[in-house]
């Protein structure tokens, strides 16, 4: 199990624990970085948007948590994608 916090305290737990660091400057770092990267690729006429692969990505390992979490038990990336699941988010209750 990974436990972490943005900018704080990264573990992992299991067979193998290991106490990892602490990253407290990320948040204000990010934000610069990011906003520098976005003004270059604007104002250079960059286009190309190398964050959709691991978007993607990290969006299909919360997929995969989430599943396990829900089946309480192991879920590989096999079976996620052999299920072929419609996910639909349920909006109901929020502000328009």
């Amino acid at each position: 199990m990974l436990e972490t916090e943005y900018g704080g305290s990264v573990l992992i737990r299991g067979d193998s624990f290991y106490k990892g660091g602490k990253s407290p400057g990320i948040y204000e770092a990010g934000a610069r970085a990011n906003i520098a990267t976005f003004h270059a690729s604007i104002t250079q006429q960059n286009f190309a948007n190398v964050t959709v692969a691991p978007s993607v990505q990290s969006t299909l390992i919360t997929i995969l948590g989430r599943t396990a979490a829900y089946r309480g038990e192991l879920v590989t990336w096999a079976q996620l994608l052999a299920a072929n699941e419609r996910l639909e988010a349920d909006l109901n209750g929020l502000k328009s």
